[in-house]
């Protein structure tokens, strides 16, 4: 049986799901403009491969991830690693506040307070295993 809990968890990785799938087409479809915004220049064969490496392949897998998730909720093992993607970034940019001593710009900052939402949200929108 299927409870509220998990029906929201189901919501919430399937949202992330969609946005890693929507951030993976724009990508893919208009590099160049996702890429400025992001303060790259894509002005070589390599630059391009490790953008679409990332910005396609990895955040696809990612989407996968969530939805394999959000389709077999009751595997909480499978939606706690679909958090955990999340987090890596969330630590990534901690650790570049912590070296850079400075916050991401005014255009990524929305993007950062997404990513700990998104990341607590999944690990703590989680049913409790009885003792």
């Amino acid at each position: 049986m299927i409870t509220t809990v998990l029906k929201a968890r189901r919501v919430l990785l399937l949202l992330a799901a969609l946005v890693f799938t929507g951030i993976a087409i724009a990508s893919l479809v208009m590099p160049d403009t996702m890429a400025d915004g992001l303060g790259y220049r894509l002005d070589s064969v390599d630059a391009r491969s490790e953008y679409r490496a990332i910005y396609v392949g990895l955040w696809l897998a990612h989407a996968v991830l969530l939805v394999v998730a959000a389709r077999r909720i009751e595997s909480l093992i499978l939606g706690d690693l679909g958090g955990l993607l999340i987090a890596g970034q969330v630590v990534g940019r901690l650790l570049s506040l912590g070296l850079d001593g400075e916050l991401p710009s005014a255009t990524m900052l929305p993007t950062s307070v997404a990513e700990v939402v998104a990341a607590v949200a999944i690990l703590l929108v989680r049913p409790r295993r009885p003792r």
